[in-house]
Order: C-alpha cells, then sequence, then structure tokens
C-alpha cells in the first residue's frame, strides 16, 4: 500500500461574471403599465357587533332584565352566525360593548366585566311635556 493515495476532489465549474448578469437581464420582463387595480374593502359577512349584541339581548327574553353574560353573546355568534368569537373578533367584541356604552346604548349593570343589556328609553321628562317651570303662578 502505497502512502500517496489520496484522491483530489473534482475541480469546480464557475461560470464567468458576465454570462450570468446576461441571463438575469434576459429572463426579466417588461414591466407592464397598467394602473394597480383598486382593493375594495373587506365586507363583514355579519352584522356590527353592536348589532349582534342587541340581537342577542332581544332573543334572549328571559335574561333581558338582568343583563345577558359575554359567554351567551359569544354562544349567540357563533351559533347564528357562525363566527368564531377569538382573538380578533373577542377584541371587537369587547369594544364594541365598551363603545356602545359610552353612547348609551348598552348597560352594565354589574360593572365593566359583568352582563350587558340595552341602556333604558329616556322618556321625555315632565316639564318638557307640559312647559316650562316659568310660567306657573305660586
Amino acid at each position: 500500500m502505497s502512502s500517496n493515495t489520496s484522491v483530489s476532489p473534482p475541480p469546480i465549474e464557475t461560470l464567468p461574471a458576465s454570462s450570468s448578469k446576461a441571463k438575469k437581464t434576459a429572463t426579466k420582463k417588461p414591466a407592464s403599465k397598467k394602473a394597480p387595480a383598486k382593493v375594495a374593502p373587506k365586507v363583514a359577512s355579519h352584522p356590527s357587533w353592536k348589532d349582534i349584541i342587541k340581537a342577542c339581548i332581544t332573543a334572549h327574553k328571559e335574561d333581558a332584565r338582568s343583563g345577558v353574560s359575554r359567554a351567551t353573546i359569544k354562544k349567540f355568534a357563533e351559533e347564528k352566525y357562525r363566527l368564531e368569537v377569538s382573538g380578533t373578533n373577542l377584541y371587537q367584541l369587547n369594544r364594541a360593548i365598551t363603545s356602545g356604552v359610552t353612547a348609551e346604548i348598552f348597560a352594565l349593570p354589574k360593572g365593566p366585566s359583568g352582563k350587558v343589556k340595552l341602556a333604558p328609553k329616556k322618556k321625555a321628562s315632565d316639564d318638557e311635556v307640559c312647559g316650562s317651570t316659568d310660567d306657573l303662578v305660586l
């Protein structure tokens, strides 16, 4: 056995730099001059969250007096509108409740994390119906 029996690896073929640039420019397609299509905003396949909450409260007449729990609202949305209420949808549900409370659409009788019910309708006060109190003679 000889001591100089090592095998050298085959030489690596390299392409000249000029030929690779020519291939890149040759495969480049001319830019199209069409205007980019306007992307229409995504339209939700369900009504707004405030409308879903209102529908849930009106559908559950037995809970309307004390309020409907958030879990009931989630189940209602999942069953009727086939929504998966987690992540972004859960965030949107919570935002709809808080913005509905500030707009006096909903009421939270048991605090911010409790049940949700429709806010009582404002009745016309007696002063507005009878007129002003300035006309009264004592």
